[in-house]
């Protein structure tokens, strides 16, 4: 097997579409994608083989506010230095290096420094374009409970998506809060009453699932 027949572009695989024998690998050079052949169908009628294992893996350690009622975007300004093809950008923006079927899922610290049960909405934004990025089908809303004993409320809202995106592609999570007094809350390590480690006010992960 010749390394042309078996190292090629995306696009040349795609127009060549050869028939690859029972067992041979096909490898895409900008994605890292494969595919194994049958011998009986041509390229563009196998599934990829796995995926290469892109990933990401951010948090924030900062609380954040917003305005009520105005859609704001979450940041994630810490990110696990092995992270390998997702990457943030201007705080707040998943960018992807490269194509792929993609598991997001973020688990948000909510407070409520109120007396009144406060609601907060929280969606997938693609490519910014305000309104018009907005992912449709993502939103989820929680509703943090009020104050109690002089105690802040607190809940945790995790979500998973799972969904395609192009190479350069970023996503956002947008919240908005139906009262200020709701909001993400971090705290740092303590010690009283009992010691516990700190408390990111987000946690985010981007983990490649299959290629595409």
């Amino acid at each position: 097997m010749s390394d042309v027949i078996n190292t090629n572009s995306r696009e040349n695989w795609a127009t060549i579409n050869p028939t690859l024998a029972r067992g041979e690998v096909g490898y895409e050079l900008e994605l890292g994608n494969l595919k194994i052949g049958d011998g009986r169908k041509p390229w563009n009628s196998l599934p990829y083989h796995g995926s290469p294992g892109h990933w990401g893996s951010f948090y924030d350690t900062t609380s954040q506010t917003a305005t009520a009622n105005t859609p704001t975007p979450i940041k994630l300004r810490s990110t696990d230095s092995l992270s390998r093809g997702v990457r943030i950008e201007s705080e707040s923006r998943m960018t992807f290096e490269r194509t792929g079927i993609y598991s997001i899922i973020y688990s948000i610290q909510f407070s409520n420094t109120g007396s009144s049960i406060h609601d907060a909405d929280v969606w997938l934004r693609k490519n910014g374009g305000g309104t018009a990025g907005n992912l449709a089908n993502t939103d989820t809303r929680f509703s943090v409970i009020s104050s109690h004993g002089g105690i802040e409320g607190n809940i945790v809202g995790t979500v998973n998506y799972v969904l395609r995106v192009e190479a350069n592609d970023y996503l956002e999570l947008i919240w908005a809060t139906t009262s200020a007094e709701a909001y993400i809350h971090a705290e740092g390590v303590q010690t009283s009453p009992f010691a516990h480690p700190a408390i990111p006010g987000i946690i985010c992960t981007a983990t490649q699932v299959a290629s595409a």
